[in-house]
């Protein structure tokens, strides 16, 4: 495993720590944009990671896909940028946090479940045929992702679980 304790000596000696450390109104409003951000990943990809599996065949998966990645990819944008403001005030107390390693170890498998969905040959094709149907790769990819959000919502909420 890399040893990440130099970027976290970085980011808690960085300006902006030194900035959300001096203002709870700034960490209480990285918080609120952390938890929209969220929400409005998460409500991006249930309906997508619904059709995925199965649900509403008569929608174009294409055209679902292109509006819904195009608003999860604002919403992961907000979460991402959010968290590490909220992170850089205690850099190495979050990391060493068992519930945000796992979270950590949740997106990386949700990374990488995405990016295997697009080297699906049938998903790079989904402008050029009708994608009103679904594959078992594409249901096993929707009901892998909806798990393991919902595994992080879980953790999110509830941190003691681990």
């Amino acid at each position: 495993m890399p040893d990440i304790a130099p970027l976290l000596e970085f980011l808690g000696s960085s300006q902006l720590a030194r900035t959300m450390a001096g203002s709870a109104k700034l960490r209480e409003a990285a918080a609120a944009v952390h938890l929209f951000g969220a929400l409005v990943l998460v409500g991006a990809l249930l309906p997508l990671n619904l059709r995925l599996i199965g649900f509403w065949r008569n929608a174009p998966l294409a055209d679902l896909a292109r509006v819904l990645g195009q608003t999860a990819l604002v919403g992961l944008l907000l979460a991402l940028a959010s968290g590490i403001a909220l992170m850089s005030t205690r850099p190495f107390a979050v990391a060493a946090d068992p519930a945000f390693q796992v979270k950590a170890g949740l997106l990386a498998a949700l990374a990488v479940n995405a990016l295997l969905l697009r080297l699906v040959p049938a998903w790079r094709l989904l402008d050029q045929v009708d994608s009103r149907g679904t594959i078992s790769r594409f249901r096993l990819a929707g009901l892998l992702s909806l798990l393991l959000w919902g595994a992080i919502l879980a953790l999110m909420r509830w941190p003691d679980l681990i």
